[in-house]
């Protein structure tokens, strides 16, 4: 038997390598939809549309993270059902309560943060769609949560493709009837709505009446307090970290700048992030499982490390080396200035695909505040060279290099202290 069928033999055996593949074979089909679609999308929505809808989607990225108040993690890591039930609606509830102040809080100042983003001419208007959004993706962490730990990851896949396609379907329609910016901010907010459905069918039988008790709903709130200390602080930080970068090229840069970011947040980041969420997921699930058998652990870890970065190299290595032709062929020639920027950002995302699904190792076992520190530390590095072009002058080339190269660094080091902690029980 050769190397390679061997190794294939060998990783058809894994449970752990099953259930990646069950969750990401609905990805990568989920994902073709999309891809497709950004031929058409491209030419329906220019730059500057695109840079619009591109500070929603930064904004939401940050409210979204913090909406469950990090509950939905807790679904996964207890252990009882029960409990795990409890956090759900806990982590739901409190995506409600805290979309709902959301829209409170920014009523009277829609018109200051529009121009302080440069949203100007009705774009301000999309900002209304941030408390809907957060509420409508807090939602779909927990449910995501709540499956994985059930292990359902084809209900997930089965969600992923009806997603996408909802998504990819109401975007183009609703640029044909020309609703502009609109239409990219509708169609993702309904393919959240639309995906969600699927997955709420797993709560048949497993979500009680007695769950959403207030008692018992403080009961469990009290039980696993740690998430909400260590990991809230951690999550605003990382999607502060995450999304800045989009929010100050719209504020320094301008909508077009922030439509070629936008564009390629989608083209480096979705596809594999879907793949690199499955593999997140699963292995969260696994290491909460295996946190007291630490040989296990380390085979995972290592096994895990080495196949990310043979996915990673193919796609990165083929848009570093033509990425302008593509794009221009693809895109259409109005995305063309935008492969210089891509070629800037390709270390960090392919940093952040290796590394981000590896992280969940300090979360299952128990170093939330470890985890806490370091995302606050990636938060400065990116904090630091972003309000530095507020003050120095950088053409935005030199912006992105100083805020990306840093984070890059700083997630490589923090794969290096998982690495250590999974040694030490192995």
């Amino acid at each position: 038997m050769s190397f390679v069928a061997s190794k294939i033999k060998s990783l058809r055996k894994n449970q752990f390598f099953k259930n990646v593949a069950v969750l990401s074979s609905g990805t990568a089909a989920a994902q073709l939809i999309p891809i497709a679609a950004m031929y058409i999308l491209g030419r329906l929505y220019g730059p500057e549309l695109q840079g619009v809808y591109g500070i929603y989607v930064s904004i939401t990225g940050i409210t979204q993270q913090i909406a469950c108040f990090r509950y939905d993690y807790a679904i996964v890591v207890v252990d009882s059902d029960e409990e795990a039930g409890g956090a759900f609606v806990l982590s739901a509830s409190l995506s409600a309560l805290f979309s709902a102040v959301i829209g409170l809080a920014m009523w009277p100042f829609i018109s200051n943060v529009g121009a302080a983003l440069k949203l100007t001419g009705g774009a301000e208007y999309t900002l209304w769609m941030v408390p809907l959004t957060t509420f409508i993706c807090g939602l779909t962490n927990a449910l995501n949560y709540f499956n994985v730990r059930f292990e359902k990851y084809k209900v997930i896949s089965i969600s992923n493709i009806i997603r996408v396609s909802v998504m990819v379907v109401a975007q183009i329609g609703l640029a044909f009837l020309g609703f502009g910016y609109w239409g990219l901010i509708i169609g993702q907010f309904l393919s959240f709505l639309f995906g969600n459905l699927r997955m709420l069918m797993t709560l048949k039988g497993r979500v009680h009446r007695s769950m959403f008790h207030l008692s018992f709903l403080k009961q469990v709130a009290r039980k696993n307090m740690v998430y909400p200390k260590y990991m809230l602080p951690s999550a605003i930080a990382n999607s502060f970290a995450m999304n800045m970068m989009g929010v100050f090229t719209q504020m320094n840069y301008g909508a077009v700048m922030n439509g070629y970011y936008s564009l390629i947040n989608r083209i480096l980041g979705q596809p594999l992030q879907l793949i690199s969420n499955a593999v997140s997921q699963v292995f969260l699930q696994g290491a909460s499982a295996d946190k007291h058998n630490g040989k296990k652990l380390s085979k995972t870890f290592s096994t895990v490390t080495k196949w990310l970065i043979i996915i990673s190299v193919f796609p990165f290595g083929i848009l570093l080396l033509w990425g302008e032709p593509i794009i221009s062929r693809f895109l259409g020639e109005q995305w063309r200035p935008m492969a210089e920027y891509l070629r800037y950002l390709i270390p960090l995302f392919m940093v952040r695909f290796v590394v981000m699904p590896l992280t969940n190792t300090a979360i299952a076992l128990g170093r939330q505040k470890a985890t806490m520190v370091w995302q606050f530390f990636l938060l400065a590095v990116v904090l630091i060279p972003s309000l530095l072009t507020m003050v120095i002058p950088m053409t935005y080339a030199q912006y992105l290099l100083a805020a990306s190269l840093p984070m890059a660094a700083a997630y490589l080091i923090f794969y290096r202290f998982c690495q250590k902690i999974v040694k030490s029980i192995a």
